[in-house]
């Protein structure tokens, strides 16, 4: 039987657990050493409270029970990452990858290549076929990531606002891998 709560990367020390409302604190840390997603996303630092809404916000016809937040945990048992992400969505074959972040000292490691693919396997021994997300377009190192890692662009929509600006997005996706 898959575990539920937790999946193991392939570097020795590095899980990813199962985050609940109560880790609010700890995640909130690891959104303000992301500052700059989110000024590239909403031209601002992250609120307060924007972890704490994490666990809440889920799109229509979903619940909390749909959502999955996942913090990937160094060696030494420090949140580093995180991967927000909804079941069945928008179909009862995809997994919706809402939002991944890594602390800026462990990018550009192949830690979040890592932690994406360790999710992938966790998602597929869910019995799910497909994983999408969306990109901004001003999020260029993004989008290539994502492409690094299979996934192509379905569609780019309407430019929408985010806080103080406005971005058109690509809405991506991949086949979720059979094998791990």
């Amino acid at each position: 039987m898959t575990n539920l709560a937790s999946f193991a990367l392939n570097r020795p020390g590095y899980l990813a657990k199962l985050l609940n409302p109560e880790d609010a604190v700890v995640l909130q840390r690891l959104y303000e050493q992301c500052t700059e997603f989110a000024l590239l996303t909403d031209g601002q630092p992250p609120a307060l409270t924007a972890a704490r809404e994490e666990f809440d916000v889920v799109p229509g016809g979903k619940t909390t029970q749909d959502k999955y937040i996942f913090g990937l945990f160094s060696p030494q048992n420090d949140l580093i990452g995180m991967i927000e992400s909804i079941r069945y969505y928008p179909d009862n074959q995809t997994w919706w990858l809402g939002l991944m972040m890594l602390s800026p000292e462990h990018r550009g490691q192949g830690l979040g290549k890592e932690f994406y693919r360790a999710f992938e396997n966790w998602v597929a021994a869910q019995g799910l076929k497909q994983m999408s997300l969306s990109v901004i377009e001003a999020n260029d190192s993004g989008l290539q990531f994502w492409k690094g890692l299979g996934f192509e662009i379905l569609r780019k929509t309407e430019p929408r606002q985010f806080g103080n600006k406005t971005h058109a997005v690509y809405v991506m996706s991949r086949a979720v891998a059979t094998t791990a």
